[in-house]
């Protein structure tokens, strides 16, 4: 018998992104702004702001994907760090994973200078 107060859980589904669109080299963008003209310096300097200030997101996105990776964002959630990779394959899909200062700052580096291969086995899709 069922109980009629009883909702079922909603379940959660991967949603898909629409790609974005080629560019002219990176971008970088915070809730603040968004600059093309950059150096590696600036990643950390806006990485170490999010570290720091709460409600504070970082995107780096790539002019290609890179190994089918189009952009790292990052985001801090009750002091841990979340990091997401926006995948292009018929459409962009996000997957995640959580981690140290550290490691997001090499990720966001390595992915700059085109040399960040994930372990893909480490994230898991962002569910809405």
């Amino acid at each position: 018998m069922k109980l009629p107060f009883l909702k079922k859980k909603e379940e959660k589904k991967e949603v898909v992104f629409q790609n974005v669109k080629s560019q002219q080299g990176f971008t970088l963008e915070n809730q603040d702004r968004k600059v093309t003209d950059f150096r590696d310096v600036d990643i950390e300097d806006y990485l170490a702001d999010m570290f720091v200030t709460p409600d504070q997101f970082v995107i780096l996105t790539a002019p290609e994907p890179q190994y089918k990776i189009r952009y790292v964002q990052a985001c801090t959630h009750d002091g841990e760090i979340e990091v997401e990779l926006g995948i292009e394959e018929e459409g962009t899909r996000l997957h995640y994973k959580m981690c140290s200062e550290e490691e997001c700052c090499r990720i966001f580096l390595e992915f700059y200078d085109n040399t960040f291969l994930p372990e893909m086995a480490e994230y898991k899709p962002v569910e809405f």
